[in-house]
Formats: C-alpha cells, structure tokens, sequence
C-alpha cells in the first residue's frame, strides 16, 4: 500500500497542474492533511506549486515551467479545443476556428489574445487575412498524448497521422 505522500505525489504527476481541491477529492484526504504533506513534497522538491490569485496548481519537479504552461491550458476546456484545433490543422482563420471550436466569437477571441500572449500560438497575415498556428505543435501533441490521451479518443480518427507528421 502506497503512503499519503506518494498517492499524492502520483496524482500530482499523472495529473500536473491539477488544483488543490480537485486534488484532495481524488487522494481523499482532509484539507490540512493535504496541506502537510503538500509542504513537504514541495520542501523535497519533488514538486512545485504555481500560486496565483484564487487559483493554486502542482506541478512534479521534472515538468518544465515552458511545459506546466501548456498543461494548464490543456486543462481548461476552450484553450484545449483551440490547441487540438490547431494541432489537427495547421493554420485555422478566426472565423473557421469559432466554427471548430463551437464557441461564441468573443470567448474564442479573449482564449485566443491569452494564447498569443502567451507565445502558445502564432499569428500570420495572408492577403489581408489573419491566420493562428501553434508555436510548438509537436510539443502540443506530445503533451496531449501522454496527459490528455481522452482527447485522442474524442478527436479526429486522423490522429496518428498527425503525430507522424510531425
């Protein structure tokens, strides 16, 4: 049987950027049991922890910040969606990709200026016409294979094609 400190640690590792109730709820354990056992790991540093306003994720040692910052994205639904749009397609216009995504055009818009910000994604000028791509696809798609394989599941059925692409 696993100790406290290691069923944590695991979830915080198959799970990075997972959040703190999210986490008690998985491991099952009390707030300031989860606490304790949290400062200690990250004493160890064995893992690190993104504190911002309202919002606290954990991150195992060996995820990169450049990496933690595109798993966090791939945790909330419409960045997702927009970085497996882009992944499936190489550049998407504005316009197709609201249509992709089934979003509204300002949700789209506002997920979109913080993944440019970012320098998760890309923009381009063609003719007028203003085109998005991943900066790091492979990257993208490596990180949705090995943290978010549903997404796979639920995607294109091209997307072993994809990958090899790359």
């Amino acid at each position: 049987m696993a100790t406290r400190e290691e069923m944590i640690f695991s979830e915080i590792k198959n799970n990075p950027g997972i959040r703190f109730r999210e986490l008690m709820k998985k491991v099952g354990i009390t707030n300031g049991v989860m606490s304790h056992y949290l400062r200690k790991l990250e004493e160890n540093e064995s893992v690190w922890i993104e504190r911002t306003p309202r919002v606290t994720r954990f991150y195992s040692s060996d995820l990169s910040e450049d990496e933690a910052k595109l798993v966090k994205r791939l945790r909330q639904e419409t960045p997702k969606k927009i970085l497996v749009a882009l992944v499936e397609n190489d550049q998407l216009t504005f316009k197709e990709l609201v249509l992709k995504i089934a979003k509204s055009p300002s949700t789209t818009s506002f997920y979109l200026s913080q993944l440019v910000k970012e320098n998760i994604i890309n923009t381009s000028k063609s003719y007028s016409v203003k085109t998005y791509s991943n900066a790091e696809k492979k990257r993208i798609a490596n990180l949705i294979g090995e943290y978010h394989p549903d997404i796979i599941e639920q995607s294109s059925d091209n997307w072993a094609d994809i990958i090899s692409s790359l």
